[in-house]
This record gives structure tokens, sequence and C-alpha cells, in this order.
């Protein structure tokens, strides 16, 4: 059985609602968290063919990228605005809707990792410094048996994960030792005795910000009574979390192969292009939904390409100015594979739950 909660908590591993932008209105917009999910839905945006398309799917919950509600709603009659109507329906069919927006944006392997994967754009860093993150190494003596649900434990709350890949960890086998107190109880051995355990030390990295969590998700599942363990502070580069990403080609072509490369890529129909189409293309830059703003910080890091949308005319002549040539594929479309990738993602995790997962357009 997989409730609104239990999505909920797997979603903000992925990219903790702090992320979000000050005012970005993410988060639980509807429905209860103690509401069972067996029909799950992931979308770009929160329009009303979107929530009307959900509902008549018997959706329980609704993951979209696009906030429903940006400001306080002063009422919830049904003849007042196109968002007050929707969460009227969404209240009726008793559909949850939870909203990951510019938090997903920042977040490692959101929004703008997986447009610059799906564009074979590697070697990325973020095109923005919003802030950062200090790395620390949890250590745990864990036995034999239990070694495996508390690193996957620790794993879900967020520690292992570097770059691309999470679950990351190192274990070593050696001997424990302790003698039980008489207030104690002992998970193995006698009060009074000196007892010697099979025992693993395991580690993983976490950043800073998710200590807590990890440290009461391990404790959680350890069988000891007082759980052994050490935090230390490392002195790797921070985390960086920003908006947009820029890294390299694997081999440089023209802006006019590599325009073609972006919509053929994305399916889009039609997009924009700006600069020498002869120009070559080696580094890229990229930021999926409205990213006209930061052409600046793209040319600073030496992009020969901006991948965006919404992008304004005067913007696109600074940028060609500076060098830079701009490829405009459009908001929706430069979001929708993160939202596709998350609709993958989250049917892995229920798997097993018997819950629907499916990626829907309005």
């Amino acid at each position: 059985m997989t409730t609104v909660a239990d999505v909920v908590e797997y979603l903000e591993n992925i990219a903790p609602s702090d992320l979000a932008a000050e005012g970005d209105p993410v988060g639980l917009q509807a429905g209860r968290l103690a509401s069972i999910v067996n029909k799950l839905y992931v979308s770009v945006d929160t329009s009303p063919p979107v929530i009307d398309k959900a509902i008549e799917m018997g959706a329980d919950m609704i993951v979209a990228h696009h906030p429903l509600i940006y400001t306080p709603l002063a009422s919830l009659a049904e003849d007042g605005t196109i968002a007050a109507k929707s969460v009227v329906k969404l209240i009726r069919a008793h559909a949850a809707l939870y909203v990951m927006h510019t938090n997903w944006d920042m977040a490692p392997g959101g929004v703008n990792d997986v447009l610059a994967n799906v564009l074979g754009v590697i070697g990325c860093i973020p095109l923005t410094n919003i802030s950062q993150d200090t790395f620390y190494k949890i250590v745990v003596f864990v036995p034999d048996e239990a070694v495996e649900p508390v690193r996957n434990a620790m794993a879900e709350a967020g520690a292992g994960r570097i770059g691309q890949y999470t679950h990351c960890s190192f274990r070593v086998k050696g001997t424990g030792s302790f003698v039980p107190l008489p207030m104690a109880d002992p998970y193995v051995g006698d009060i009074g005795k000196l007892a010697e355990v099979d025992e693993y030390r395991l580690e993983m990295v976490c950043v800073g910000s998710w200590v807590q969590n990890v440290l009461e998700a391990m404790v959680e599942k350890h069988p000891y009574d007082q759980v052994a363990y050490d935090v230390y502070e490392l002195t790797n580069e921070p985390v960086i979390y920003g908006y947009g990403r820029v890294g390299n080609l694997r081999e440089p072509m023209s802006l006019e192969e590599f325009a073609e490369h972006v919509r053929v890529t994305l399916g889009v129909k039609y997009i924009k292009i700006a600069g020498d189409t002869e120009k070559p293309i080696k580094r890229v830059a990229v930021c999926g939904g409205s990213g006209s703003s930061q052409f600046k910080e793209a040319a600073a890091l030496g992009a020969d390409a901006y991948v965006t949308g919404d992008t304004k005319h005067h913007d696109i002549l600074d940028a060609n100015a500076l060098g830079l040539a701009v490829i405009d594929a459009g908001h929706f479309e430069t979001e929708k594979p993160a939202m596709v990738l998350l609709a993958d993602m989250l049917k892995k995790q229920y798997a097993g739950n018997g819950v629907n997962v499916e990626y829907i357009e309005g």
C-alpha cells in the first residue's frame, strides 16, 4: 500500500523543497497525505486539460512541474479563477497534487541535468551558483545481517549520492567488542560479559543539509539499542545548486547541425536559432524552461551555444554580441524530458506496490 505521504517523502529526497526559489509554492497543493495512491500521473503543466484528463483516468495523485496555485486563493468559488476551478475539481475527485518546480530545476539529476544528458552534453557544471552544501562522511558499524537494510535506509534518506550515482557506499568487515551494562538491551551478547561480533564498517557520503535525516533513518533501521557511528566533515569540493548546466559535446558540430540535433531529440516541430549557422559548437549551456536572462553566465563559462526557452529579443541580441549562439527549443519542450524520466523513476520505485504511473499531457 502506497500513500501520498510515501510519494512525497520519495520526491523530497530527490529534490528537497528547500532548494526552491523564495516564494515558489512547491509541495503538496491539494489532497491528504494519508490518502492511498493506486493511480499516479506525472505532467509538466497543471493546466485544466491536464487536470481534467488525470481526473477522468481516476488519478489519486498528480505530480507536476508547474504549480497550480501561485498565490493564496481568496476564494474557491466555482465561477472564480481557473486555478480555483481546478482546485475544486481535485478536491471533489479526492486527487492529490504535488508540485516540484524550481527545486527540480536545481536538484542534481533534475530538469537541467536531464536536458543536458538527452542532448549529449557531458561533464556538466551548474550554469549559476545559487547555494552550496558541504560534504560529510557518515561511518556506522553494523552486524552482517543488517548491513544492506541500513545502507538502503541511509541511501533513501539522501546518503551515498555522488554525481549521477546513488547508493554509493564502502564497507569492510571487522570485529566489534563490547560489554553490556545492567541497563542495556543487547541485540547480541550477555549482560556483564565481553562480546565479540562480526561487524561491517559502512561508509557513505552525504551533503550537510541531509545529515540529520540520514542519521535518523540509519538509527531507525539499525538493530542495536545503541548505535556506534561517526560523522566527518570532508574537504571535497562542495555540491553546487544552481539553474542550468554547461558542458561539452563529445564531437563538435556546426550550429545548424546542433540545432537540428536539438529539434529532433526534443521532438520539436520548429525551433528558433540566432547566430552564425556555420559556427562550430563544442561547449553548450542549457536551461530548461525560461532561461533567457542567464545568457551572460553561459557566455562567461565559455559556451558556444545556449539552449533554453522563452527567449527575449534583446537578450538574444546581447547574447550574439558576446559570441553566444542561442537556440530556443521551447519552455515546455525543454522541461518535458525530466518529467518523463521522473515518471519512469516513480514507476520503478512503486513497481511492486501495484501503483500505476504514467506521464500525461493535456
